[in-house]
């Protein structure tokens, strides 16, 4: 039976090379060894080299002023994380394997000067065989020496071009400065000993009528032998653990268990979320540590049409448990500009935040990466459904997403490995092929919402039908016949799942009238600009001048460029700062609550509407998010919360 090490509990050094120097050892010209640029420096993991270096003091903190950009030469080096391990830590001639489940993005793993692998994706898991390297009995430096990033685009380029499948929003969007991490971002482990029965996937649903829960298991026994497997289900109640036994033929293989009249998982005010504690065992409980242990659930989801619908709609209304609901919740957005350096103190506030607001979907977002098993297992027992896209996103310029057989390929298996890690958790609902994704301009200069017809987007429907089948797939958001619901489209039958508007300068009855005739069958994304709050901002400029309120100043634009709103900014003297931030987050607060009224009044026929945008990864003078970075609610975020809860 192979046994796993959690490598994050010991110590690491970072250090960095002029690229490759690594490699050479020694000058050419002199035969002079070569030495790391930086460090050795303690590093703690996960994390990311700029967390290390920013706790040295190497780097000054991005979030202030204009830092970030003295941050930018950390992407021009080598960087290395290492460790030792001791004599006799791996029995000798024992199998090993180095688990990698985040490495962002490539490079190679060394035992002291020998590569004895490469890696490439930040996006997907990596498994390397050690045991010819460090099964030996001596000791041993384990080594991760991470290549430059790729100069993959941020928001603005051409989604054709964009092949890297590496976060995007570290590349700069409308809401985040440029700040790529480098570093290690999940679960990293020693595995020692021969390959033991893993589980590759597994799954619940539940009978339309409710009544019968099933446990789908999908696995693989490497041994040439039937093995024991055992399943123990315990309930919240703390009655007697249900125990389900069987026997694992060699290979590949599925099993399903069923469990009758189960307690249900309700979203978010509907109900209460009711989980079950799963372990899964190979032989005796008593003898061997779980394969798998977490909480599942059981819940039963159907899409029917919107009220009133046009008959080629997608269905766009969430039935769950026999009961439709208005789909009411925020776009999920990276927590951090460094997202490798965890923290689950800002997890639990933000998603505490969106249950006290009455949210019950997160949309997370195509520009970022699969969220964290953490994040799932905090909507699973709060009611949350979550909306996982793929990591695909639109690139203003043009949005059309690669279609060559190699892309396809990669990306299909990073999707299989995204569905994979997270299929088991009962808030999962529903997977999408990326955020924005349309066809290129027409002779007319339009665009429309691409459909599954698109290679990839087709190859992304397939892995969800074979890995997690019965739950939805959309191929892209928005995904109705028109990207935007617009005084042209209105009461013509064409707004069906559409995003924006993004509003930024829009007068008070302008907004009111486009609201009112809307007809929209389901919002994805609406957002609008709201100031940050005065102090954070001021905290946060570094000691640059806040006023005026310009693009003109360089703060604002660094930080804020899209959302600035002169024209609600009095004169450059004494609290214009707080006159300012109160007239923008007042507006935002009224336009967004009407917005989202008018919507849930519509019910059922509007499936629902989900706000652009909850949260800021760093602390911005202006975006359309509702939460501060730092966790406090703007004044929309109150607004919003009454519509949401009554």
């Amino acid at each position: 039976m192979s046994q796993k090490t959690d490598l994050f509990n010991r110590p690491w050094k970072l250090q960095s090379w002029r690229p490759h120097a690594w490699y050479l050892q020694n000058s050419a010209e002199t035969d002079t060894p070569f030495y790391p640029e930086h460090g050795p420096y303690d590093a703690v993991l996960p994390g990311s080299v700029q967390t290390t270096l920013l706790r040295h003091g190497v780097i000054r903190d991005w979030n202030v002023g204009l830092n970030s950009l003295d941050c930018e030469w950390v992407e021009h080096r080598h960087w290395e994380f290492f460790t030792e391990i001791e004599a006799g830590e791996i029995p000798v001639g024992e199998p090993v394997c180095l688990a990698a489940d985040g490495l962002d993005y490539s490079g190679w793993i060394r035992v002291d000067d020998e590569t004895v692998g490469t890696f490439c994706g930040a996006l997907k898991r990596h498994e390397f065989d050690l045991g010819d390297a460090l099964a030996d009995g001596k000791k041993h430096r384990l080594r991760i020496i991470f290549d430059m990033p790729p100069e993959e685009q941020g928001q603005i380029g051409f989604t054709s071009r964009s092949k890297h499948l590496k976060p995007r929003y570290s590349f700069s969007w409308d809401w985040c400065v440029r700040f790529v991490p480098t570093g290690i971002w999940d679960s990293l482990s020693l595995v020692v000993g021969k390959p033991a029965v893993a589980l590759k996937n597994s799954y619940t649903r539940l009978s339309p009528d409710l009544k019968t829960g099933t446990i789908t298991l999908r696995l693989n026994n490497p041994s040439s032998s039937t093995t024991p497997l055992l399943l123990v289900l315990q309930d919240k109640k703390g009655g007697e653990p249900i125990e389900y036994k069987t026997e694992l033929e060699p290979g590949d293989q599925e099993k399903v268990f069923q469990l009758l009249e189960p307690d249900l998982w309700w979203p978010n005010r509907f109900g209460d979320p009711d989980l079950y504690e799963m372990e899964v065992y190979c032989g005796s409980k008593d003898r061997n540590s779980p394969i798998f242990k977490g909480k599942i659930g059981f819940k039963s989801i159907r899409w029917l049409p919107c009220e009133g619908a046009p008959e080629n709609a997608r269905p766009l209304l969430c039935e769950v448990n026999g009961r439709t609901i208005f789909i009411q919740g925020v776009n999920w957005t990276p927590v951090s500009l460094d997202y490798p350096d965890f923290d689950a103190g800002r997890y639990d506030h933000l998603i505490g935040l969106y249950h006290e607001m009455g949210v019950n979907v997160l949309r997370v977002w195509g520009g970022g990466y699969l969220e964290r098993e953490y994040f799932y297992q905090k909507c699973d027992e709060l009611g949350i459904l979550v909306w996982q896209e793929f990591p695909l996103s639109s690139s203003g310029c043009e949005n059309y997403p690669p279609d060559g057989e190699e892309f396809i390929n990669r990306l299909c298996e990073v999707a299989r490995d995204y569905v994979r890690r997270r299929s088991h958790h009962v808030s999962l609902f529903l997977w999408c092929g990326g955020n924005e994704l349309t066809t290129v301009k027409d002779l007319e200069g339009n665009i429309y919402p691409l459909t599954e017809s698109h290679p990839a987007l087709r190859a992304l429907e397939e892995v969800v039908a074979a890995e997690s089948p019965g739950v939805s797939y959309l191929p892209t958001s928005p995904s109705g016949p028109v990207f935007c619901a617009t005084d042209e489209t209105a009461g013509r039958g064409l707004n069906h799942h559409v995003h924006g508007p993004w509003d930024r300068c829009s007068s008070e009855e302008e907004w009111h009238r486009y609201w009112t005739q809307d007809d929209a069958l389901f919002r994805s994304e609406t957002g609008v600009a709201g100031a940050s709050d005065a102090a954070l901002i001021r905290r946060y400029a570094g000691g640059m001048p806040v006023i005026p309120v310009s693009l003109d100043n360089p703060y604002w634009k660094h930080t804020s460029a899209w959302w600035v709103q002169p024209e609600l900014a009095g004169d450059t003297k004494g609290d214009a700062l707080d006159d300012y931030v109160e007239k923008s987050q007042k507006r935002q607060a009224d336009f967004l609550a009407f917005a989202v009224g008018q919507c849930k009044n519509r019910f059922p026929r509007c499936g629902g509407f989900l706000i652009w945008m909850g949260h800021d990864c760093m602390p911005v003078g202006s975006n359309t998010s509702i939460i501060n970075y730092g966790g406090t609610p703007k004044p929309a975020y109150h607004a919003i919360k009454e519509v949401f809860r009554r």
